[in-house]
């Protein structure tokens, strides 16, 4: 058997078990069609069906399987007694025995199996409800787990919203509680900022024109004023020697004259 088959079969069993409360052992109600399939495969269906779900599993059948196997007679009496090797249901119709597909329908309407037939009535049936796992061999050589039907898919995607609005008006409740008692701030309302008063932008206001007459005269003190002279004070410029021996030559002949 490939891995794939494995990966796909606890794929499927997964979903049933998080959406349909499907737990272990597994409980797998097998009709006399699937029973048939197995002994004419030669297959050995407890072996098989544990190496493909790989878990532990409990196969059922009820009296209305086995008493409509033995009024067939013929060929199924081997089948016959195959099906009285596994566990007999009590499945409420002992004294008034019904068709196995009708007894098996009624089943899973109160439990969660995993039905195991080759009826294709049968499996055309059980693909309308929701939540029922369908087995059988393809080939009526291979064991098989159907995919999930459509409406099992949409039941399990009621089941998820209804739980997401109930977590959401819980909350809802809790918070309200929590503000009646004081447990919890209201984050809508936020504590309101006072505005403060901010400047004018200096480089977009005009210079007044106190300013530029104080700038232009200072009231100095003294030693600040000493200081603002001694700051305007000119350089003095040194001259060249011959330029100065130049200079005191013209005043001597100046004054010589």
């Amino acid at each position: 058997m490939k891995v794939t088959k494995h990966k796909k079969a606890r794929k499927y069993m997964s979903f049933y078990m998080n959406n349909f409360g499907f737990r272990e052992p597994l409980l797998v109600l097998i009709d006399g069609t699937f029973c048939h399939a197995a002994y004419k495969a030669r297959l050995q269906i407890e072996e098989q069906l544990k190496r493909y779900f790989q878990c532990e599993l409990k196969l059922i059948v009820t009296a209305c399987i086995i008493t409509e196997t033995e009024n067939i007679g013929g060929p199924l009496v081997a089948v016959c007694q195959l099906l009285k090797k596994f566990l007999v249901h009590k499945c409420g119709h002992e004294k008034h025995p019904i068709p196995g597909s009708a007894c098996i329908r009624a089943l899973t309407k109160t439990c969660n199996y995993i039905v195991a037939t080759q009826d294709r009535d049968l499996q055309d049936k059980i693909r309308s409800q929701a939540g029922i796992p369908l087995f059988y061999l393809h080939n009526n050589l291979v064991p098989t787990l159907v995919q999930p039907s459509e409406a099992s898919v949409k039941a399990a995607a009621s089941k998820t919203q209804a739980k997401v609005q109930v977590r959401e008006v819980d909350e809802k409740t809790l918070s309200n509680l929590k503000k009646k008692q004081g447990l919890l701030v209201d984050t809508d309302q936020k504590p309101k900022r006072r505005k403060k008063m901010k400047n004018p932008n200096p480089l977009s206001c005009k210079k007044s024109k106190k300013q530029k007459s104080q700038n232009r005269n200072p009231p100095f003190s003294d030693g600040v004023k000493d200081k603002v002279i001694e700051k305007k004070k000119r350089k003095r410029v040194k001259l060249p020697k011959h330029v100065i021996e130049h200079l005191k030559s013209n005043k001597t002949s100046e004054l010589i004259s």
